[in-house]
């Protein structure tokens, strides 16, 4: 009897297997990309490499960047080990992490300690936090030249589209000398991470500015002529970045005035904590304990309208360094504290 039972639950596994599987097909059949991409996780989880690589290789080419993640993976488990990285290359350099822990894997197999420290941290900064763990810096990275390539780069490239940050990435194209051929192989990795990170923080200042304006307008409509500092209310059709936690003021300094409304929302973590679930506890932890040492003159006079401070850890092997913003009442975004990833 414990036998056919067995039987009968693989049979109904089996036939749920396969009708999940023709489900996926179908709507995939109909342009449906979440469908397919959902059809290609299948195949990777089943086995199937074949069939994985068909279907990443199509979704790949409607650039839908988890496609090159799957038909890399299933070129590699096929032998296809030139086809397989250069899926995965595609797929990790748009900051798609799961592809370039695969390549990190690979490269510590082969014993390429210095690759596979680079894409284990690209993994780690776009995302993948249990990758941060096999971070292991190799005793020798940068030349002198490169490290200086790395300080100048960062005065350069404040503003990304001037001349002379276009001029410092040209001499890494073409590996211009004193950079030895090891800083060339590894400069890119690194700069993938930074350019990442300014990208990050121009979106954040751009939030700034939509949040400050949504609270003048509110200020200024007829049906609501009372300051807030309800988040949840400015927020409503503006959900944040969920790499930058959003607060209004010093949650420590402006404490006695928040408490006569213990229900608004002072804080995006409280209002949207799911968006925080890839953040480490202990991250969390430092961006309000940031916060919560404001003393009372940080705070300010709401008459005009409230400050808005953007905070993010862009460096996840360093969980105490915090990138700051701020936009105050006149509308001027400062930059209260750097915090882009150390190479």
């Amino acid at each position: 009897m414990k036998l056919l039972l067995i039987f009968l639950i693989g049979l109904i596994t089996q036939g749920l297997a396969q009708t999940e599987e023709q489900g996926l097909k179908l709507a995939c059949s109909k342009q449906d990309l979440a469908a397919c991409e959902n059809l290609g996780a299948y195949y990777i989880k089943t086995g199937q490499w074949e069939n994985a690589l068909i279907i990443g290789e199509a979704i790949c080419k409607k650039n839908l960047i988890m496609g090159c993640t799957f038909a890399g993976t299933a070129a590699l488990a096929q032998g296809k080990v030139k086809q397989g990285l250069t899926f995965l290359n595609k797929s990790c350099d748009t900051f798609e992490p799961y592809a370039c822990r695969s390549l990190a894997r690979l490269m510590k197999k082969n014993r390429e300690e210095i690759m596979a420290y680079i894409y284990f941290k690209r993994a780690c900064h776009y995302g993948l936090k249990e990758s941060c763990r096999d971070v292991k810096k190799p005793k020798e990275t940068y030349s002198p030249a490169g490290i200086s390539y790395l300080k100048k780069l960062n005065e350069d490239c404040s503003d990304t589209q001037t001349e002379a940050c276009r001029l410092q990435l040209t001499q890494l194209e073409k590996c211009v000398k004193p950079l030895t051929q090891k800083d060339c192989l590894i400069l890119p990795g690194q700069l993938s991470i930074y350019f990442r990170s300014k990208l990050m923080q121009e979106e954040a200042k751009i939030s700034l500015m939509s949040i400050l304006a949504t609270e003048k307008t509110f200020r200024e409509s007829a049906k609501d002529k009372t300051f807030s500092y309800d988040l949840g209310k400015i927020l409503k059709e503006h959900k944040p970045l969920t790499q930058y936690h959003y607060v209004f003021g010093f949650m420590k300094a402006c404490g006695k005035r928040f408490e006569k409304k213990r229900s608004l929302v002072t804080h995006s973590l409280e209002l949207y904590r799911s968006s925080y679930k890839h953040h480490s506890s202990r991250i969390l932890a430092n961006i309000q304990l940031y916060f919560n040492k404001g003393k009372p003159q940080d705070c300010y006079m709401p008459t005009g309208g409230f400050e808005a401070y953007a905070v993010a850890n862009l460096d996840p092997l360093n969980p105490t360094r915090l990138d700051v913003w701020k936009i105050n009442q006149d509308n001027d975004i400062i930059h209260i504290q750097d915090g882009l990833p150390l190479p």
